[in-house]
């Protein structure tokens, strides 16, 4: 694999005691949220990280899939995480970012945006200089 080729993270740990659905109340603060941590942690571990629908090499929607495009096409390194598997996984990235809608880049522990901002910052060379 090149250094240019995303890596994708594919657990995020599950625990029962967790809600089941988007929608359900949240995580009290103080007791223990194993995917919020990991999220959090994965924003730590790596410079570049998309959470997407779908994996780097099978998007599961046009917007992650335009996100993927305009990563590799400036040959930047990234981790994905693929948010489908556990509607748990994109409540609590949404409720870290403050941000709705998937997908979502971070660079540096930092939301980027969405695909439509990262589009407009690819479009005007901005992207190559947030992620470089």
């Amino acid at each position: 694999m090149s250094s240019s080729e995303p890596s994708t993270i594919r657990d995020l740990p599950m625990s029962a005691s967790q809600p089941s659905a988007v929608g359900e109340a949240p995580i009290p603060s103080g007791e223990s949220n194993p995917i919020r941590e990991a999220i959090t942690q994965a924003l730590g571990e790596h410079k570049v990280i998309l959470f997407m629908k779908g994996t780097p090499e099978a998007p599961a929607c046009g917007f992650s899939a335009r996100t993927v495009a305009a990563l590799q096409s400036l040959d930047v390194p990234f981790a994905a995480v693929d948010v489908l598997p556990d509607p748990r996984i994109r409540q609590e990235l949404s409720a870290i970012s403050n941000w709705p809608t998937i997908p979502q880049l971070f660079a540096n522990g930092e939301l980027v945006g969405g695909c439509d901002i990262v589009t407009e910052m690819y479009e005007s060379g901005e992207l190559a200089e947030a992620l470089l």
